[in-house]
């Protein structure tokens, strides 16, 4: 009797690495059928499931069902846990000292926030030449339509926080000047745009304030970041007639506001947020809000400026919406797969903005080589 348990432990034994495979190759497939993952996960839209059958069909639907299969948040919060706990950078996090990560972003991809961080490579003078020809084509074509034209940036985390990087890539570091700081000199000194590099107002915060100004799991800035960033860019628009609400940010105006989940999958773990005063009590109607929020417009009958704002955002761009809603009359905000030229100019033609803001953060910075094609004559 005893010899029978002992051959029937065994023979589970020796099944459990087989089970375990199966389940974790079949349960998508098993959950599929029930439901299937609706969210937004990575900062991106979810990859839409292909309806043409052409060459790419497969690697269109393989693209789909990464995105969509049920379970997938479940999952990658799981395996995020397993590589946290080993110590495993999970191929989109580098864990930093003293509980932070990062974002490595080429690894996805999704811009090179490493290469911006190690402050080695620079763009070339042709490329300058190139993003300076592009940006005074996107001014010049704003003009024309009685369109005040504004390029802010946000820094990268990394180089935020670069004291909390790990000190085999801190050794790697060069300069803690960047290829988009000493770009965005460049274009400050060869074109007629008006262009904020948040870093220098950010840096003055993270001086001043106790708390963090980006989240310590996220590769994002939290609200506090956000306000900072708004102050600069309402402070130099004033000094060009407008006429936004300025207040400097001070220590009694945060307070803590729950939990904010990372995107950098760092084993489930929450970082904290914050809420700063500002015209709480000043009522703000949305008038639009779709695509996961891709799409975003509201109005706002109290704002002092009557003017209508347009931003085409990344990710970053959601840390100045709740204070340009008070700004402006009106906002409207397009995330950046709406930057192309079709899109812009029927989003122009509807809404008829005052000023457009160009708004990214320091890994994207390279997307104005594209400018002279995005905004040059049509073919």
């Amino acid at each position: 009797m005893i010899k029978k348990i002992f051959k029937n432990i065994f023979v589970w034994y020796r099944l459990l690495p087989a089970l375990v495979f199966v389940y974790w190759v079949f349960y998508p497939f098993v959950a599929n059928m029930f439901s299937s993952n609706t969210e937004l996960l990575d900062n991106r839209p979810l990859k839409k499931k292909p309806t043409e059958l052409n060459l790419n069909f497969p690697k269109d639907y393989e693209a789909y069902y990464n995105d969509t299969f049920a379970g997938r948040k479940r999952l990658l919060k799981k395996y995020g846990k397993i590589q946290y706990k080993l110590g495993i950078d999970n191929g989109i996090s580098i864990q930093g000292q003293k509980g932070w990560a990062f974002y490595d972003s080429a690894k996805v991809p999704d811009g090179y926030t490493l290469i911006d961080y190690f402050g080695e490579v620079r763009f070339s003078e042709e490329e300058l030449q190139q993003m300076a020809q592009g940006v005074e084509k996107a001014r010049e074509f704003y003009a024309r339509q009685g369109i005040d034209y504004i390029i802010v940036i946000a820094p990268n985390k990394e180089a935020m926080y670069s004291e909390y990087m790990p000190e085999r890539l801190q050794k790697q570091r060069k300069s803690d000047k960047s290829r988009m700081d000493l770009a965005v000199e460049y274009l400050q000194k060869n074109t007629k745009a008006k262009i904020i590099n948040f870093k220098d107002a950010l840096m003055a915060a993270k001086k001043e304030l106790p708390m963090e100004i980006y989240f310590p799991l996220d590769s994002h800035w939290n609200e506090i970041g956000g306000y900072v960033g708004y102050t600069a860019m309402a402070e130099y628009l004033n000094t060009f007639g407008y006429h936004l609400p300025v207040k400097k940010i001070s220590e009694d105006m945060i307070t803590v506001a729950g939990s904010q989940k990372s995107d950098l999958d760092v084993a489930g773990i929450k970082d904290t947020n914050y809420h700063v005063a500002f015209f709480d009590d000043m009522k703000i109607q949305c008038l639009k809000y779709e695509d996961h929020g891709f799409m975003q417009i509201y109005k706002n009958p109290h704002a002092r400026e009557k003017k209508t704002l347009f931003m085409i955002r990344d990710s970053f761009g959601m840390g100045l919406v709740p204070y340009l809603n008070k700004a402006f009359q009106k906002t409207v905000y397009a995330h950046n797969k709406h930057n192309k030229r079709e899109q812009l100019e029927a989003l122009i033609e509807e809404h008829k903005p005052d000023i457009m803001v160009d708004e990214l953060v320091e890994r994207y910075f390279d997307r104005f080589l594209k400018y002279n094609d995005l905004y040059g004559d049509k073919k």
